[in-house]
């Protein structure tokens, strides 16, 4: 806690970055600055007393910005038009708002559902959409339209933070209760076995219920003996029945858990609804940073702490009004490039959200620097791929006392010094955790070596994006230190020199990036082998026809790398679509194991169904594969040359790239992650991770670099 002298300090000096102005700054004449307005059109819940708290967020940014503008001889001006997300019809108001010029952006969508809507007619059109809803379902949705923003990292995020906490609290066993057939419930259930296990609690089961059996699905999970239940209410309508189920459990006794709420139980409207019935209700919800001083601000003038949202919309005002300042200097930039160039400012850091940081903002960008950006939610950095997702977010830990919300703790993804990491619960426990699960006599020999095989298994010139991403791993791996005695590459080898390509001899995965062609060394071309003959080169077995082949023990770690098309059950090899299935693939591995040819395995595989191929293969100890697309799913290209006609890249390897590019020694759930949000289209997939080892303490660097 801080001291109680600071705690004023920063009170007064923000009261004072608000409202007030000093004896030497003129007051704003607004009849003589020459102000710009834009509409913005707000769709959030207003009954039950949230009207109130959305209003005054955005008056107070209103203040701020409009003294914000005080050195300029022009100005912007947000308007807000209201909209009640719970009374209107969704769906024409987001067809209406799509063709009106006049709307400038749209900030809204609390539920995931409406959000959903909303950015369905909106990111159509190509407008500017703002929502602080959380489904990973949105984001995967609408990431590639480029014009979705979300103030807030996905539930696959919150959902290990509740985790976390069950492990902090010292739990063992961890049940969970959501909605079925609910975009915001699909995200918990989805993700909640697999983080339970890598957090080492025991998964007692996931209740989905509907709107007819909520009552008995909490009975039911309440009942199954774990210590924690993680309640994933959609609505607020569906907590009363949760916490009615809790108030009939046998107290003082081991038979009833803790109940852990996710963000929905964590707003003005819950406490106007549940009264009393929610005293000693506590959860998990994401906020303000608490060393931007909103919350401390927000109490000091309005005598209430900010509901949920409240500093996400405040900064989605602010990144808009940011956008047509920049706008209104380059007249020429869409308002989606200059949101960009707002969020990627590596600059001075300018402060945060107050009247005073805003100007500066705003005169760093009349100037033409590139400030860095903060706001009342912390850093407003995203993904610098898909700029959809905001990367680090801040969660309050809350506990309703006394009839108010009181914040117990904070946690956050950045690891910023000021909150407990989301890796705090585990890393105390996996710290202890060197042998795989379920298989406790496994342990890893010592690591003395790399190798790795690379494989594009299409040819000709509309596959361009297969050979080109694998020849583009193959660079990473030689800037790891391996060498060519290390790597198996085979491609066909016909894109280079391909009378198509306007650049003969070079090959590219983004349009002027790199030549990654240069200095490749080619050891087999794809035509030239089988599938049979893949699984030989894997399993060692030289022969005159394969001269070349993983010559590896049981100190080594192999990568290897697979790009090209898939159908239901098999990789397909060139024409031959059954070309290499999961029985065959796991054989080889079985034999591996066998023999002792490996020490670890990472198998990554970028094709269409290949989830359905490599989860064949699980149940062998030390192999880890992550495949593009789950069994029934298409994966999808990423970047298309109109120059080139044809696509250079497919998302999930222009993804990995990106993100082994930025950290070689990634952790392997940060880069699962990763790749699960930005490959759009499709579910990336782990398989075998209970096997392998934990996923937050693993990393890439073993695999990608070869320093032995």
């Amino acid at each position: 806690m801080r001291p109680i002298l600071i705690e004023l300090i920063v009170v007064l000096l923000t009261m004072s970055g608000l409202w007030s102005c000093s004896d030497d700054e003129p007051t704003i004449r607004t009849d003589r600055k020459q102000w710009t307005e834009k509409t913005v059109a707000v769709i959030l819940p207003m009954e039950k007393g949230l009207d109130t708290h959305w209003h005054r967020t955005l008056e107070m940014f209103a203040t701020n910005f409009e003294r914000a503008f005080k050195n300029q001889k022009t100005g912007i001006k947000l308007k807000f038009e209201y909209y009640d997300e719970t009374t209107v019809d969704v769906k024409d108001l987001a067809a209406s708002l799509a063709i009106d010029k006049n709307v400038y952006a749209v900030i809204g969508g609390l539920y995931s559902s409406d959000a959903a809507i909303l950015a369905s007619e909106l990111t159509r059109v190509g407008k500017t959409y703002f929502t602080l809803a959380t489904s990973e379902q949105l984001v995967r949705a609408y990431a590639s339209s480029g014009h979705l923003w979300a103030m807030t990292e996905t539930d696959i995020t919150q959902c290990e933070v509740l985790l976390s906490k069950v492990v902090n609290y010292g739990g063992k066993s961890v049940a969970l209760l959501a909605k079925d057939n609910d975009s915001y419930g699909r995200t918990f259930t989805d993700w909640f076995a697999f983080q339970a296990k890598e957090l080492g609690l025991e998964n007692k089961g996931v209740f989905a219920y509907d709107d007819s059996s909520v009552g008995e699905m909490s009975r039911q999970a309440q009942q199954s003996g774990a210590e924690y239940v993680i309640c994933v209410p959609s609505e607020t309508e569906e907590i009363g029945p949760m916490l009615k189920t809790y108030g009939t459990m046998p107290r003082n006794t081991d038979k009833a858990p803790r109940l852990l709420f996710s963000d929905t139980a964590f707003g003005a409207d819950v406490l106007n609804i549940y009264g009393q019935d929610a005293e000693g209700m506590e959860g998990i919800c994401f906020g303000a940073d608490p060393e931007s001083g909103f919350d401390v601000s927000y109490k000091t003038f309005f005598g209430t702490i900010p509901t949920l949202g409240e500093a996400q919309l405040y900064d989605a005002a602010m990144l808009i009004g940011y956008a047509a300042w920049y706008q209104h200097i380059n007249p020429e930039v869409s308002i989606q490039k200059a949101l960009r160039a707002i969020v990627s400012g590596k600059g001075l850091n300018m402060g945060s959200w107050t009247g005073e940081d805003m100007g500066l903002v705003v005169d760093a960008l009349s100037e033409g620097k590139s400030p860095y950006v903060r706001g009342a939610s912390g850093h407003l950095k995203f993904d610098s791929k898909v700029f959809t997702s905001v990367l680090a977010t801040t969660y309050y830990n809350f506990k309703v006392y006394n009839g108010q919300y009181i914040i117990l703790d904070y946690n956050t993804s950045d690891g910023g010094n000021r909150t407990d990491a989301t890796l705090a619960g585990w890393n105390w426990k996996v710290s202890q955790m060197q042998e795989f699960e379920g298989s406790a006599n496994v342990s890893y020999p010592e690591h003395k070596g790399n190798r790795a095989l690379l494989v594009a298994s299409s040819q000709g010139w509309s596959n361009y994006r297969h050979q080109a991403d694998v020849v583009a791993i193959y660079q990473q791996l030689k800037s790891g230190g391996y060498t060519d005695d290390d790597i198996i590459l085979i491609i066909e080898d016909d894109i280079a020199l391909n009378v198509s390509n306007p650049d003969r001899g070079e090959i590219r995965v983004t349009p002027g990036g790199a030549n990654v062609y240069k200095d490749v060394e080619i050891d087999y071309h794809m035509s030239s082998l089988t599938p049979d003959d893949i699984l030989r080169i894997l399993k060692g077995e030289k022969s005159a026809r394969l001269p070349k082949v993983i010559e590896s023990g049981e100190n080594d770690n192999i990568f290897v790398y697979w790009s090209g098309h898939g159908v239901p059950g098999a990789l397909c090899w060139d024409e031959t679509s059954y070309g290499l299935t999961g029985d065959c693939l796991a054989a080889a591995f079985e034999n591996m194991k066998e023999r002792k040819r490996y020490r670890k395995l990472l198998m990554m595989v970028e094709a269409c169904f290949s989830g359905g191929v490599m989860e064949h293969c699980t149940g062998i100890p030390g192999m880890l594969f992550i495949t593009a697309a789950a069994a029934d799913e298409t994966s999808k290209a990423d970047v298309f040359s109109s120059r080139l006609k044809a696509w250079m890249s497919n998302r999930f390897t222009s993804t990995f790239i990106e993100q082994i590019e930025a950290n070689k020694a990634t952790a392997m759930r940060d880069l699962y992650y990763r790749l699960f949000i930005n490959t759009v289209g499709s579910h990336v997939m782990v398989y075998n991770a209970d096997r392998y080892g934990n996923l937050y303490s693993a990393n890439m660097e073993e695999f990608i670099c070869n320093k032995n």
